[in-house]
């Protein structure tokens, strides 16, 4: 490495570590004006905040997921029935291939608010099972409640599958090389397996910006995790849960660098 690059490395890193600089002097000043503020937003979220949030759980987690699966349903319905008929369009007319990128596109988006879903309905199965039984107004127990919870945790997860095969079969019909079932325990490895450079190219893309937001997430979190076990005294265990997933994403993350780079 001759002098000219050191130099230039060096310089680059001067340039970088005054904005470094500058953020860190905000976080620190931001520190001292929160924990100054400490006493006063314990006593104005302290107990509120909790409070409001249980009882906005309590009205709505019997039937989010029923609701939410249906107007999953309804939209992907209708977003497929037409992705279809344009592709079948596509296939007498023999047209050009943007329309083809738009139906892909569009087809993405439907597997994201199906995946979106399955998250909000795991997120509605773990709280109704712990304000579980669910009280009527009078205080009795509701079976309309709970018949309303069990069906939207059932349809939450069967419409999302079955959405998620309708997809990935008109995937497979507008590219014949991808491979894979739905119902297959191994159906990453084998989608992507089959998916040319362009398309795994775009999926590393993809995995690499997953990665950063969820890094800046879990130190998002980790912060909010200091906050409150002092403001709602909600213990350890959430900071434990944020960084285990950090540490699981960070390691299986550069892992998989160092294999790849023994493969080149």
């Amino acid at each position: 490495m001759n002098n000219s690059h050191v130099d230039e490395i060096k310089k680059e890193d001067r340039k970088a570590f005054k904005g470094f600089a500058i953020m860190l002097a905000i976080i620190l000043i931001a520190e001292k004006i929160l924990f100054g503020m400490f006493d006063n937003l314990k006593q104005a979220f302290g107990e509120s905040v909790p409070s409001l949030l249980i009882n906005t759980l309590e009205v709505i987690t019997p039937f989010a997921s029923l609701v939410l699966s249906i107007l999953v349903i309804i939209i992907s319905k209708i977003v497929y029935t037409n992705l279809k008929k344009e592709y079948d369009l596509w296939k007498q007319r023999n047209e050009d291939d943007d329309i083809i990128d738009k139906i892909e596109e569009k087809l993405s988006y439907l597997i994201f608010l199906t995946s979106v879903n399955i998250i909000f309905g795991m997120f509605f199965v773990g709280i109704g099972s712990m304000l579980l039984p669910f009280d009527d107004v009078n205080g009795n127990l509701s079976n309309i409640k709970y018949l309303c919870f069990l069906i939207g945790m059932i349809l939450c997860v069967t419409s999302s599958i079955l959405i998620q095969k309708k997809i990935v079969d008109l995937q497979k019909e507008i590219n014949p090389l991808l491979k894979g079932s739905i119902y297959d325990m191994n159906f990453s490895k084998k989608w992507l397996d089959s998916c040319d450079e362009s398309i795994k190219l775009g999926i590393y893309k993809s995995s690499y910006k997953a990665y950063k937001s969820v890094s800046r997430t879990c130190m998002i979190l980790s912060l909010f995790c200091i906050v409150g076990h002092d403001l709602w005294d909600f213990g350890i265990m959430p900071m434990v849960i944020v960084i285990i997933i950090w540490l699981v994403q960070t390691i299986s993350y550069c892992i998989e660098s160092i294999k790849d780079s023994k493969v080149k």
